[in-house]
């Protein structure tokens, strides 16, 4: 059995896709039978053109989990829920859900759309949850104001570690994984939060991926593009990969 990641909204794109590359983020991953979308991005209807050019149905997700409260992670709700039918799990800290809309129809946090009341089930992450048998969501860790959680896809390779944008620093992340999985991950995905001008945190990780021997980095979002050609001067030209909007990655399942 395989995992299939995709990278379904970002601030890069596929050339020559009628993909949209904006402010975001979310990955689908694939494994156990079943569809997790991690983050929503920002706009909806970003969103919702982004999953109709790689063809997903909203239907055909079996649970969504959100990092953070983040507009950049839950901001496209309103489209991801827009063609939903069925109900559907979505799992985040508490501090992600909002128990009311405010006024002018915003929110401090989700809140089902109007008419889908129904549909959305609210899951509040505290500790280790297991989505299928392969695919895990780890405790809130907080740090900079934000309770984040992330990803873990348990690999023939080691675990994969996908983050949203790693508030809580890379270096906890990796402890948390190898806390939980004996190993620390072969592999890391997602946002690491290095911005534009923060060159001396993208040396530092890049440092710390390399004295630990961590060789498979696909990175995107709030890792941003100087923050990744920065980490290569440490890392390689091959030694960290884009991974962009229409992008995928597979792993064989433990």
């Amino acid at each position: 059995m395989k995992a299939k990641i995709t990278c379904v909204y970002d601030e890069g794109a596929l050339p020559n896709t009628h993909l949209i590359g904006a402010i975001g983020m979310s990955i689908m991953i694939d494994a156990d039978g079943k569809r997790f979308l991690f983050g929503l991005g920002h706009r909806p209807r970003y969103l919702e053109n982004n999953m109709g050019e790689l063809g997903i149905e909203s239907d055909s997700v079996d649970a969504v989990v959100v990092s953070h409260n983040h507009m950049d992670h839950r901001g496209a709700l309103d489209g991801f829920m827009r063609e939903r039918t069925k109900p559907i799990d979505f799992y985040a800290p508490a501090s992600c859900f909002a128990e009311e809309r405010k006024r002018f129809g915003r929110t401090g946090g989700m809140y089902p759309p109007e008419g889908k009341e129904g549909l959305m089930y609210r899951n509040d992450v505290a500790g280790w949850t297991d989505l299928s048998e392969h695919v895990h969501i780890s405790p809130p860790m907080t740090q900079n104001g934000a309770d984040e959680c992330f990803l873990v896809v348990s690999t023939k390779v080691g675990p994969v570690l996908i983050v949203g944008c790693c508030h809580m620093g890379l270096d906890h992340a990796v402890d948390a994984v190898k806390e939980r999985f004996g190993r620390i991950p072969a592999a890391v995905i997602g946002g690491l939060h290095i911005g534009k001008k923060n060159d001396r945190l993208a040396d530092v990780y890049a440092g710390y991926l390399k004295d630990l021997g961590i060789k498979r980095l696909y990175l995107n979002h709030c890792t941003n593009e100087r923050g990744i050609d920065r980490m290569r001067v440490t890392l390689g030209i091959d030694g960290v990969k884009d991974f962009f909007g229409g992008q995928t990655l597979e792993f064989d399942l433990l």
